[in-house]
């Protein structure tokens, strides 16, 4: 018999061509996953490199000295800061406050600063913890305001009494008969709006304080600092549209999502149960070899012919093209077994198909 030309791909290019679309899913499924992460990544970095549109900082100080009572004891008049002093000597406080303001670009600036003192007294109570009994605020300078472009400062002198307010506090203590613990807060209080359009209401107002405590009544004071020397802010802009990180988050998500879709196909398609491969594989078969093969209902009767056990679907292709004749597709099981003929004079060439063919 001559041998024809293959009309008909092979068993073996469905097979290899199945692999490569279980390859190419795997590899689409990589690259998406891959992408999805450099997407998040860089959604990570444009976030954390967000530009400010207003920055600003102000650097605080209370430089002092104090100014004492004559006396025999001390060569000067004045004392430097950061000491111990004894109370009884210290006639003032000469205090300089110091509020340095400079931003990122100019902004119409205005601002209103005040210089307050307070007393306050406190008493141990019996689980050793300080409470309030008293207070009393004394107003010493009010409503200095100005106006700026950009930066501004404030170099502030203030004369604190210290001898009137030593006395008040030891006269509350002789009046009421008890001993406290007395501190005279003294506050240089700002605040300031920064009028730039493209910043929110809440971002325009600013207030700040430098806050210094004297120590009253104890037989030793000192001036101790109660404030931070650098206040700072940087003011990201608002904005309801949707910015190149939130871009960056989306094309990743979608990524990661087609990514997982293919990955749950490919999970779904290797855990098919016998039945579903079946299926599968008949169902590509007949696919492939429509118009070579002929599906029927009843078995063919075979008593008359030889039955020849074909092992290789193309082996049984093969017979059918050399000898112009279809194949015969009988299942014979129901989603479990087909058999495939090809009867050819007297002889039956048999193929049986499971869910193991093309796995």
């Amino acid at each position: 018999m001559t041998q024809t030309k293959r009309k008909y791909r092979s068993i073996s290019k469905i097979r290899n061509s199945t692999k490569k679309v279980n390859y190419i899913s795997i590899l689409t499924s990589i690259i998406m996953a891959v992408l999805a992460a450099v997407f998040i990544v860089f959604g990570i970095v444009s976030k954390n490199k967000v530009e400010p549109i207003y920055s600003y900082s102000s650097i605080k100080s209370s430089n002092y000295e104090v100014l004492l009572k004559p006396n025999d004891f001390y060569d000067t008049e004045t004392l430097p800061p950061d000491k111990y002093y004894a109370s009884k000597s210290i006639d003032k406080y000469i205090i300089n406050f110091i509020y340095d303001f400079k931003s990122s670009q100019k902004a119409n600036l205005d601002y209103n600063y005040s210089i307050t003192t307070e007393i306050v007294g406190t008493v141990l109570n019996s689980e050793n913890q300080n409470k309030e009994v008293w207070n009393k605020t004394f107003p010493l300078l009010e409503n200095n305001a100005s106006i700026y472009k950009d930066n501004f400062y404030i170099n502030e002198q203030i004369n604190i009494d210290y001898e009137y307010y030593n006395n008040l506090a030891r006269l509350y203590e002789e009046t009421y008969g008890i001993s406290i613990k007395s501190t005279l807060k003294v506050y240089f209080n700002i605040s300031y709006n920064i009028n730039l359009r493209s910043l929110r209401e809440e971002d325009k107002k600013v207030n700040d304080c430098i806050e210094l405590d004297i120590d009253l009544t104890d037989t030793i004071t000192s001036a101790n600092k109660n404030y931070n020397d650098v206040t700072s802010k940087d003011i990201i802009q608002d904005t309801n549209d949707i910015s190149n990180n939130s871009i960056f988050y989306i094309l990743g998500g979608i990524f990661a999502a087609v990514s997982a879709i293919i990955i749950i196909m490919l999970i779904k398609q290797n855990n098919k149960t016998p039945e579903q491969k079946y299926r599968h594989n008949i169902n590509k078969i007949l696919r492939y070899y429509k118009e070579l093969i002929v599906t029927v209902t009843n078995k063919p009767i075979l008593e008359d012919l030889k039955i020849m056990e074909i092992n290789s679907l193309d082996d049984l292709i093969d017979v059918a093209e050399q000898n112009n004749s279809s194949i015969i597709h009988y299942e014979e099981i129901k989603n479990q077994r087909s058999n495939l003929y090809v009867i050819v004079n007297n002889y039956v060439y048999v193929y049986i198909v499971t869910y193991e063919e093309l796995r």
